[in-house]
């Protein structure tokens, strides 16, 4: 496992964990909140649970389609995830107005999942046995059946 499929793995499940800790005391602890203060909370908090997903699915593809833009979808999705459900959390609990940060972050999050489409059409598909190379037989010998 090289460093970057390391840091994608840990990212998503730091995301899953703590959102779905941030999920379970937000729907206790908020209860005094406007109801748009806590459609900001579960936005963030449900972006954030499926963006902690997607970094793990792009820890397992990294090596399958390795380049610089799933490398760049990765860092993407990381900040992204910090500076939009991070931007809703402060709203929210510290009523925060941080302004353009959740829409960079927004744009982030997109751009995560746009340059992995494009890794993945750019990627060369490669078979998984070449028709033109004969495969040995089973028993080492050649020729037909026996």
């Amino acid at each position: 496992m090289n460093k970057l499929e390391k840091t994608s793995l840990a990212a998503g499940l730091f995301f899953g964990v703590t959102g779905v800790i941030l999920g379970a005391v937000g729907s206790h602890a908020l209860e005094g909140h406007t109801t748009e203060a806590l459609n900001f909370f579960r936005i963030g908090n449900r972006y954030q649970i499926y963006h902690a997903l997607f970094l793990l699915i792009l820890g397992l593809l990294q090596s399958r389609y390795p380049g610089k833009l799933i490398n760049l979808s990765i860092y993407n999705t990381i900040a992204g995830t910090v500076l939009f459900s991070g931007s809703l959390y402060l709203f929210t609990l510290a009523k925060i107005k941080v302004g353009i940060i959740t829409p960079i972050g927004g744009l982030l999050l997109i751009s995560g999942w746009v340059l992995l489409l494009i890794q993945v059409l750019a990627t060369k598909s490669q078979p998984e046995h070449s028709p033109d190379k004969k495969r040995p037989c089973p028993s080492g010998r050649r020729g037909g059946l026996s």
